[in-house]
């Protein structure tokens, strides 16, 4: 499984990949986060990215 993240100001997204790949909302401070968690053989890494600079996500 692929996420493709495209972010402001970028032409070249950000992509993740892995087993599965999970997005969560997730606010702290006043200030809206997307929770990209991705699962690779039993391992899991997660990264906040700024909803605000995000400016589509694509699931391939």
């Amino acid at each position: 499984m692929e996420l493709y993240i495209y972010l402001k100001g970028q032409k070249e997204p950000v992509v993740y990949s892995g087993d599965r790949i999970d997005v969560l909302d997730f606010q702290m401070n006043k200030i809206k986060y997307k929770q990209i968690r991705c699962f690779k053989k039993g391992f899991s890494k997660s990264e906040l990215v700024e909803e605000s600079i995000i400016n589509k996500i694509v699931e391939m």
